[in-house]
């Protein structure tokens, strides 16, 4: 796309930055320790197989045919959803929140600050449209900003569970917000902006891993907060 190099660069680390936070979350999770390397390798393996078959689809233009009423690129992202609830209410989800807790899945969040960053340098570069960044009608950053003072006011007890759903619902909404601007600025029949460009930038690869890997983990860290905030529905009003 003559995207610029830094930028793949950029976005190329804050993918390698989000799985290796992955590992780690679910090393973490492996309550036996015994196990724990071969979890930590599956889980891995299979998303390195998740990012690959997107990345080919891209590679093959296959995401950016958008002639069908069900273009591939919105049934891989739906995919994408799937998995992510299947997961987040899963035994491995269940896992993952109770090795991870709370406050380190809500200060994860912040990984939403470069990515809207990347969306922003994409926009200057003349790839993105101005409603799907910051300057326009896209405030996801905001998750993204508050994530790191939240997380420590949930580590030190000092949120109770209804200030932390508030939280969580109106960054969640953020999340949809974001997803529904990146939709409706492509070229489908429910295309609602008409200014250029039109948003393709992430049919490309790698930077369709954006919609197909870095906001599904998103919503998966919002997932969890949820079911856990529902474990604590008959604890103490504090986190």
């Amino acid at each position: 796309m003559g995207i610029p190099d830094s930028l793949e660069y950029f976005f190329l680390a804050v993918v390698l930055g989000v799985i290796v936070l992955t590992g780690l979350a679910i090393r973490a999770s492996d309550s036996e320790g015994g196990s724990a390397h071969l979890l930590v390798v599956r889980s891995l393996l299979l998303c390195v197989l998740w990012l690959a078959v997107a990345g080919q689809m891209a590679h093959e233009g296959w995401l950016r045919d958008f002639s069908g009423a069900w273009p591939a690129f919105a049934l891989l992202g739906l995919c994408a959803v799937g998995l992510v609830f299947a997961l987040a209410f899963s035994p491995l989800g269940r896992r993952l929140l109770e090795g991870v807790g709370p406050a380190l899945l809500v200060a994860f969040q912040a990984i939403r600050v470069p990515i809207e960053a990347f969306v922003h340098q994409l926009y200057q570069a003349g790839y993105a449209p101005v409603q799907v960044t910051y300057a326009g009608l896209n405030f996801d950053i905001f998750s993204g900003l508050t994530a790191p003072a939240m997380g420590w006011l949930v580590w030190r007890n000092k949120v109770g569970r209804v200030t932390l759903l508030s939280w969580n619902v109106f960054c969640l909404l953020l999340l949809f917000n974001s997803l529904s601007l990146m939709a409706l600025s492509m070229p489908t029949p429910l295309r609602l902006f008409a200014n250029e460009p039109t948003y393709i930038a992430l049919t490309y690869p790698p930077f369709v891993w954006l919609p197909t890997f870095l906001l599904p983990v998103s919503l998966l860290g919002h997932l969890l907060v949820f079911r856990w905030i529902w474990w604590q529905r008959r604890g103490p009003t504090s986190v």
